[in-house]
């Protein structure tokens, strides 16, 4: 299936036309000038060079935060028309989900000599979203043999496909608390969570996602104390292409593309308005 989704959450705006999970173009604009202004320009240019046009599209998907209050808005409203013309379905994908694929996709090695290993691997992207606060979830990984339920990615590691589920529920801390709360969760380097149900322990946690250029000196404090930990000092913008691949399993595991709304980590105030 082709899938064009866009990236309009930060000032770093991007878009990818891709083949079921194969990446066939990508555009992005990193001048951090208004989205509305460049946002069809550029699609026009994915779809030009991946030789495609918007009717050749089957799904579209597009982030719908947390992030930049009017540039998500943008790009919601966008794909929200390409659906409405098209009859296409179009599929919503939160922040986090986005950060958790781009942190495993891009610390691959990593990732793979943990797991030839026995060594389980979670994800933890972590958002700043202003006023002190700190945004994070956790991510599993789990073996193509477990539970394939709710999840929203796979990779492939060590000769195995890997399907990247979220585990527990979402955490919103100030940053002043966040190494209390991350000390508290694993202690004794045994994570703990509210939700997840059980414990895991003898694992690495990456951390990554935009909260790292603001509070790198909290992060590099908890991986300091707490081997469990490696930062992702890279991972800080999220990329269209990763949420084609976010979009491509919801429809290889039909799910049913709903209303698209942004998504605030506090009832209308959405983080981008400072």
């Amino acid at each position: 299936m082709n899938i064009l989704s866009i990236e309009s959450s930060t000032g770093r705006l991007s878009i990818a036309v891709s083949r079921d999970e194969t990446l066939l173009s990508e555009t992005a604009d990193r001048s951090g000038a208004k989205h509305m202004v460049n946002i069809m320009g550029l699609m026009d240019h994915a779809l030009r060079k991946a030789n495609l046009t918007l009717k050749d599209m089957d799904i579209f998907g597009v982030n719908l935060g947390p992030g930049d209050f009017t540039g998500t808005r943008i790009g919601i409203s966008v794909v929200k028309i390409l659906s409405w013309l098209d009859k296409k379905p179009a599929f919503g994908i939160n922040s986090l989900d986005v950060f958790a694929l781009e942190i495993c996709l891009r610390n691959s090695g990593f990732v793979i000599r943990c797991l030839s290993k026995n060594i389980p691997v979670m994800v933890m992207p972590c958002l700043d979203v202003r006023r002190g606060e700190v945004y994070f979830a956790f991510y599993d990984l789990i073996p193509e043999s477990g539970s394939k339920d709710g999840f929203m990615a796979s990779i492939e590691a060590a000769g195995r496909h890997y399907f990247i589920k979220k585990a527990g529920k979402n955490f919103l801390t100030h940053n002043d608390s966040l190494k209390d709360l991350i000390n508290r969760l694993t202690k004794n380097e045994i994570l703990k969570m509210p939700d997840a149900g059980g414990e895991l322990k003898d694992l690495k946690i990456l951390i990554g996602g935009n909260c790292y250029p603001v509070y790198s000196r909290v992060l590099t404090d908890i991986t300091r104390q707490n081997s469990v930990f490696r930062v992702d000092k890279k991972t800080i913008f999220p990329r269209a292409r990763n949420i084609n691949i976010c979009a491509y399993f919801n429809a290889k595991r039909m799910v049913k593309a709903v209303n698209l709304i942004p998504v605030y980590v506090r009832e209308f105030i959405p983080f981008g308005n400072g």
